[in-house]
């Protein structure tokens, strides 16, 4: 083991000499104009994803407080501008930068009292910190969330000042979108763990010198509202609504964690978890890269009452798998819709292919400590979406990605740093970063 730490840091530090390189480099992109980042309804999934992954790791830490922020870098996104100088349109490159931040706070509302220590069950440690403890059964906890998600482009201009000089200034430009969380939390340890809340989103526009102002106005805001409920953390159900209309909703099983409920669980048997998810996709919205149904005398301007609605549902299953330091996991997802749906710019039909997407990923630990993590993560994937090409050279609406990251943790401080390129749940996230390199990192306080 101590031989496989002696190649594997080097090639950790080659690793990140390479993405530094790639990510700093100069890339002709396919120009683009922002389109779906006007989906509120999937940057609302965006900002739930990651609240639902913060509190999978308050959960599985036993964390009482958790405070979290994410910065997401994506490169050479070149936008045709208009230069009144010269009175004509050229491809300006940017960079958008989204910025996550969460607060998170879980306090013990009731903790019964074992009779003495000696008669409470023994605690395993082996995956968790040796500073906290699991929580009693039948305690009760409360949990309060506040976090949102900013995504802006940003350009940098040369300014020149004569004698004294150029200088160069960084700012953000043309519209800005923010996603914001308010939630509370229940759980009834182990049996249910609920989650309520609201998600505020906001699109402010510039002006018409190009400033931004960011004050606060309630009539550009929407609001989206979500529940969770997960039972022995087995079963789970996710869903988001806007006004009277269910968008969204994902039911996921824990195969492995359910069997364990009345049985002994062999070693060897990896988690397995299979869910099933539908999502009102395809809206006949101006972002949006197909028309549903037909594209005959539709426009961009439609009202809301003329618009028709096509359903995703995707069938999933995820298999993961520790051996000793090293980690594996992988999933499959499927896919179909359930109306015709056309491409905007042939008027074909679009037909779907029956995977939506395929990912696999594995990594190595190389430390061996409770509640200390050195973790190297590599991961593959293939994924498949209709707008992709719209944002992209290539023709076809799936394409290849991998991610790299290195992922230290420690009792209270974590940190990340990941770069990718095509990799899904970016994509998933927002379409335009398509053949797009993107580098991130993380950090977070935690007791």
């Amino acid at each position: 083991m101590r031989a496989l730490h002696h190649y594997i840091i080097p090639f950790i530090i080659l690793l990140c000499i390479y993405l530094f390189a790639v990510n700093t480099g100069s890339f002709a992109q396919y120009v683009y104009e922002a389109s779906t980042l006007h989906n509120a309804a999937s940057r609302s999934q965006t900002v739930q994803q990651i609240f639902y992954q913060r509190w999978d790791t308050i959960f599985s830490n036993y964390l009482h407080f958790d405070a979290y922020i994410h910065l997401n870098w994506v490169y050479d996104f070149y936008v045709n501008s208009y230069n009144r100088g010269t009175g004509t349109t050229q491809a300006v490159p940017m960079r958008l930068v989204r910025t996550f931040s969460d607060i998170a706070l879980l306090f013990p509302v009731y903790t019964p009292v074992t009779e003495t220590p000696d008669e409470a069950q023994p605690v395993d440690i082996t995956d968790v910190s040796i500073f906290r403890k699991p929580w009693v059964d039948n305690s009760i906890l409360l949990g309060f969330t506040a976090c949102g998600y900013h995504y802006g482009l940003t350009r940098t201009v040369d300014i020149n000042r004569g004698s004294a000089g150029t200088e160069s200034a960084s700012d953000y430009a043309f519209s800005q979108f923010f996603d914001d969380i308010v939630a509370i939390t229940a759980v009834f340890v182990p049996y249910v763990t609920l989650h309520a809340g609201v998600v505020f989103n906001q699109q402010i526009e510039p002006n018409e010198d190009g400033t931004l102002d960011y004050n606060f106005d309630p009539s550009t805001i929407t609001k989206r509202y979500f529940t969770s409920v997960s039972l022995y953390n087995t079963l789970t159900w996710r869903s988001t609504a806007a006004k009277d209309r269910l968008e969204s909703y994902d039911i996921s099983l824990n195969i492995t964690q359910f069997l364990s409920i009345t049985t002994t669980i062999p070693s060897y048997l990896p988690q397995i978890t299979i869910g099933y998810k539908k999502y009102q996709k395809y809206n006949d919205e101006p972002y949006d890269p197909v028309w549903v149904s037909t594209a005959s005398g539709k426009s961009n301007t439609m009202s809301d009452s003329l618009k028709q609605h096509a359903t995703l549902y995707t069938y999933y299953t995820t298999l993961s798998k520790n051996f000793g330091n090293f980690f594996l996991a992988a999933s499959i997802e499927l896919q179909h819709v359930d109306r015709t749906i056309v491409d905007k710019r042939t008027d074909q039909k679009v037909s779907l292919p029956a995977m939506r997407l395929w990912w696999a990923k594995a990594g190595y630990d190389l430390m061996d400590r409770p509640g200390w993590d050195f973790i190297v993560w590599l991961g593959v994937n293939k994924l498949y979406d209709p707008a992709m090409s719209y944002h992209s050279k290539h023709s076809d609406n799936d394409t290849g990605g991998w991610f790299a990251m290195i992922d230290g943790t420690s009792p209270y401080i974590t940190l990340s740093i990941k770069a990718s390129y095509n990799d899904y749940s970016e994509l998933d996230k927002l379409i335009e970063a398509v053949d797009k390199y993107i580098i991130e990192g993380s950090a977070s306080f935690r007791i």
